[in-house]
């Protein structure tokens, strides 16, 4: 019986077709299933405590990039179909702060992938910074998750 010798580059190019219809396949059913939601959630934003659709509120001031002001960043869920289809980058969402409390108020989940957003949604309300006693009011800014490919 002869020996069978397998080429290692043989079966990464046999692989290929099937991981471009995976990844055209995917992306369909994301546009086809999700692309409402995620198109609500952009332009509206939500509540962080009940999670209720509400338009932007009004903010004293714009700080930016306040991710590495937070006291407390949680880190999300990298959704299994994301890591299979291999989708990685940065999210960002855009947050409303209360100023005496710390805690996020708004919340709108504005770039990345749709697979990538909803686990961002799920977590960038459990934010915190340091509260300021002597100033009341709402600052806004925006928080960076990076999401990176796993080898």
């Amino acid at each position: 019986m002869p020996s069978v010798m397998r080429n290692k580059s043989f079966s990464a190019v046999s692989n290929y077709p099937m991981r471009i219809l995976f990844t055209l396949a995917l992306i369909y059913l994301t546009v086809a299933l999700g692309g409402r939601c995620v198109a609500q959630v952009e332009t509206s934003g939500f509540r962080c405590p009940d999670r209720e659709s509400a338009p932007r509120p009004t903010v004293k001031m714009n700080l930016g990039n306040v991710t590495k002001k937070a006291v407390n960043v949680p880190r999300p869920k990298y959704p299994q179909l994301a890591k299979t289809a291999g989708m990685y980058g940065p999210v960002t969402a855009q947050i409303a702060i209360d100023i005496n409390s710390g805690r996020v108020v708004w919340a709108s989940v504005v770039t990345g992938h749709p697979l990538l957003k909803s686990s961002v949604s799920n977590v960038v309300c459990a934010a915190q910074f340091a509260p300021t006693n002597d100033a009341d009011g709402l600052v806004g800014g925006f928080i960076t998750y990076r999401f990176a490919r796993r080898r």
